[in-house]
C-alpha cells in the first residue's frame, strides 16, 4: 500500500479502485494495438517472402521429366 499513493489518500478506496482499472484498461488496449500492428507487419512479410519465392520458382527452368520436389512436406 506504501507504494501506491492512491491508495494512502483517506477515502479513496473507490477512486483508486476505479483509476487503477482504468490504468489496466489503457495499458491493455496499448498492447492490443501493439499487437495488431506487429501482427500487420508480419503478414505482410509474409505475403512478400511468399511473392519471392513463387517468382523465383516460376522462373527455375525445368527439365522435362525432371520430378518436382516439394519443399513443404517435411522430408528435407
Amino acid at each position: 500500500a506504501a507504494a501506491d499513493p492512491v491508495s494512502m489518500v483517506p477515502g479513496s478506496l473507490e477512486r483508486g479502485s476505479w483509476c487503477n482499472e482504468h490504468m489496466l484498461h489503457e495499458r491493455l488496449d496499448i498492447i492490443e494495438e501493439k499487437v495488431i500492428k506487429t501482427v500487420e507487419h508480419l503478414e505482410s512479410e509474409v505475403k512478400s517472402l511468399l511473392n519471392i519465392i513463387s517468382e523465383t520458382t516460376l522462373n527455375i527452368p525445368t527439365v522435362p521429366a525432371t520430378p518436382l520436389i516439394d519443399i513443404f512436406d517435411g522430408q528435407y
